[in-house]
């Protein structure tokens, strides 16, 4: 699946693409299916959320499978192959976050679901703080560079995850539109900012980065980098946590 923007210009440039896929579909039901795609109940609730977000632009993942079954209520037929990443390179806005490598990726043991829970919540929680975006050349927390080599100071921020666990996550420019992300559960100082910390930064301590020039996804071939207390590894790993607009798996970029 892909991600957009959650704007109106965003929004109106993919039912047009749509449009043009779909010519024996009412104008209504495209409608209905996008708001399907991004978790809403109808497109009324959708407008209430763009009114409310319309400074913004937070970028919200459109599900495949919603949107066509959405349609398939309407009485159209089920289409196996479609998929909101045809659109990437023709609709503004929208953006990959299912790169090839993510097919190879799978979260099956109890540690490597910890790992991803704890970034998917680090990343959502640095977005809704408003401190990146999904863009490429986004950096809030810090829009001036500072220092010669022209990559930002990087910034520490609090948050809890869905456990009530209290969490400190690190953002840091890693060059290319590329961030890099930390975190440490029951955080000991600032120990998160160092990408070697261990169990000196917390109870559980993890690190990827964020690619956002190609596309914007977890770089999730780097799970070796965590360390988590066994008293705390179910719990990580049992969080249901759905990412802010971007995919939760891929290679790391180089």
């Amino acid at each position: 699946m892909a991600s957009i923007s959650l704007s109106k210009s965003a929004l109106a440039a993919l039912k047009t693409s749509l449009r043009s896929v779909y010519p024996d579909v009412r104008s209504s039901h495209l409608t209905e299916a996008v708001a399907a795609a991004l978790g809403r109940k109808s497109h009324a609730a959708l407008l209430t959320d763009l009114a409310i977000q319309s400074d913004t632009h937070n970028f919200e993942l459109l599900d495949d499978e919603r949107f066509d079954k959405r349609l398939q209520q309407f009485g159209y037929p089920r289409d196996v192959e479609f998929s909101f990443e045809l659109f990437v390179q023709t609709v503004p806005d929208l953006v990959s976050t299912l790169p090839p490598s993510a097919f190879d990726i799978e979260y099956r043991s109890e540690r490597e679901l910890a790992w991803r829970n704890l970034m998917v919540c680090t990343i959502n929680a640095g977005i809704q703080q408003k401190l990146f975006t999904l863009r490429a050349d986004n950096y809030n927390w810090s829009p001036q560079v500072a220092n010669a080599n022209r990559v930002r100071d990087g910034r520490v921020f609090d948050f809890a995850l869905p456990s009530g666990h209290q969490t400190m996550g690190y953002v840091g420019d890693a060059g290319f539109g590329e961030l890099s992300i930390h975190a440490a559960v029951n955080p000991k100082e600032q120990w998160v900012k160092s990408s070697n910390a261990g169990f000196s930064a917390g109870d559980a301590f993890a690190t990827s980065w964020l690619e956002r020039e190609q596309g914007a996804w977890l770089q999730s071939s780097s799970m070796s980098r965590f360390h988590c207390r066994k008293s705390l590894l179910q719990t990580l790993a049992n969080i249901d946590v759905r990412p802010c607009g971007f995919g939760d798996r891929g290679r790391v970029m180089m």
